[in-house]
């Protein structure tokens, strides 16, 4: 007897039989699609990573970025953005309380310049030593030098020196140091020096011989990183060694010299980079980086603030930590003495180009860097004519910083105002003092507001930290 398939199952089992190919070829087109796009996700975030690791000269070479002010920001901020990808699985309830009010002695505090040494004075765009006002800072830094060979190198640049430290024939108490690394450590000049004692001890050497020839007041480092991404982890031992043997020497030397450090801001990089307590027994004190917490990167494409003084009421867990007020809290709580620590302020402003002229809050979205400046760097004079020629300014209350837009240009940028209210916050809350970066790129020929005024936003510094005025300074052309 044949064996019967009731009705209803046969055709069921032939419909089965029939769909089985297509369905395990939609399986397979499937799966395709997943590996193509698999692998073009990560082959494109590799590359990305590569872009943002690249350390070498030569990377800066191929992107034509002949400005040394340009070169030292773009690296710095790569490194910063390093520190935000590698913050994604951080803690979020991570958090440093602020501390009570603290009241110092104005005389004590200090305001730090960086200068860049000129590229080229030829063109009308570079600052001169002979046109710093001597009188806005207590201390100039020049930079920078590099570390060749385990010697401090100063290139060509020994008449830029001579010609700052002629400035204290103007200001009898003013302090001019000199800086090694920031863009012209592109090579391993720190990480191969500071490897032996014999290393370090020739480096100390060539840094005495460099002071007392040139009359300076002393040496900062600017060393970004040590033990930082690809780096030895025992850089940040040799590092404390480097200045605990620069401190030994400073002393019996007799030069009176002081010894401070350009240091990170975001906590990945001071918690990979440096043993503070230790650090904090060498140095008179260190200038904090604390801008460059926000910028164009394509995997991140949104309009951000530069250097937000304190977090807005959106931002929480690891984006609660990308502003100065935690960054100098976490340095304290970290070991570092809040009478050690100078907090910076830019002068210089990020650009982007949004993607919709309509949409240009906070966290819109952005195409690239803007057209004003290089590579998103905007000098204030920019942002000063930018403003003139219509663009709207929003000052944002809860991070106390201003930004700027019209039509695809975004700006985030630091105006008098919340200069005023960082120095105000430095003072009440006990720190050394501010440091600017850098008196070349703030308004130093006068053109934001006919009036003259030369280095507005440095000079806007001492009226916060000295308290020179009760009210905040008035913004003109909308800044």
């Amino acid at each position: 007897m044949v064996n019967q398939i009731p009705v209803p199952q046969a055709k069921y089992e032939l419909l089965t039989d029939i769909r089985q190919p297509r369905w395990r070829t939609q399986v397979v087109c499937l799966t395709l699609t997943f590996l193509i796009v698999g692998v073009l996700f990560i082959t494109r975030a590799w590359f990305g990573i590569l872009v943002l690791r690249a350390p070498k000269a030569d990377r800066f070479v191929e992107e034509q970025i002949d400005n040394a002010k340009i070169a030292t920001w773009l690296r710095r901020a790569r490194m910063y953005a390093e520190s935000t990808k590698e913050n994604q699985n951080a803690d979020r309830n991570t958090s440093v309380g602020a501390s009570e009010q603290y009241h110092r002695n104005a005389t004590s505090q200090v305001i730090v310049c960086y200068y860049t040494i000129p590229w080229d004075l030829n063109t009308s765009g570079e600052l001169s030593p002979s046109h710093i006002d001597p009188h806005i800072c207590t201390h100039i830094i020049v930079g920078f030098a590099s570390v060749v060979n385990s010697m401090l190198d100063i290139g060509d640049n020994a008449w830029v020196y001579k010609q700052v430290v002629a400035l204290k024939n103007r200001e009898p108490k003013l302090k001019v140091m000199i800086s090694a690394g920031g863009n012209n450590e592109l090579h391993d000049g720190f990480s191969e020096m500071v490897k032996t004692h014999a290393n370090r001890k020739k480096f100390i050497r060539s840094v005495l011989n460099v002071t007392k020839t040139y009359h300076l007041d002393g040496f900062d480092v600017d060393w970004e990183f040590p033990a930082w991404i690809g780096a030895d982890d025992r850089e940040k031992i040799h590092f404390v060694q480097l200045l605990q043997e620069l401190r030994k020497e400073f002393d019996r030397s007799g030069q009176k010299l002081l010894l401070t450090v350009a240091v990170a801001a975001p906590q990945a990089i001071v918690d990979q980079s440096y043993s503070v307590p230790e650090m904090a027994e060498h140095v008179d004190f260190v200038n904090l980086m604390s801008y460059d917490y926000h910028f164009y990167v394509w995997y991140f494409p949104v309009t951000d603030l530069n250097a937000p003084l304190f977090p807005r009421c959106t931002e929480t867990g690891y984006l609660s930590t990308l502003n100065v007020n935690f960054s100098a809290q976490y340095w304290v709580a970290k070991g570092m003495p809040r009478e050690k620590i100078v907090v910076g302020i830019p002068a210089y402003g990020h650009s982007y180009q949004l993607d919709n002229p309509s949409n240009h809050n906070l966290q819109a979205p952005a195409s690239g860097f803007g057209k004003l400046g290089t590579k998103g760097f905007v000098n204030y004079s920019a942002v000063c004519q930018f403003l003139k020629s219509g663009a709207v300014s929003i000052f944002n209350k809860e991070s106390r910083v201003p930004y700027t837009f019209k039509d695809r240009e975004w700006i985030s940028y630091d105006n008098e105002e919340s200069i005023y209210y960082k120095s105000s916050w430095i003072r009440t809350s006990g720190f050394k003092g501010a440091m600017i970066l850098s008196l070349n790129v703030d308004d130093w020929n006068g053109t934001c507001y006919g009036t003259n005024e030369t280095f507005p936003l440095t000079r806007t510094i001492s009226k916060g930290l000295f308290k020179e005025s009760d009210s905040k300074p008035q913004m003109s052309i909308g800044l």
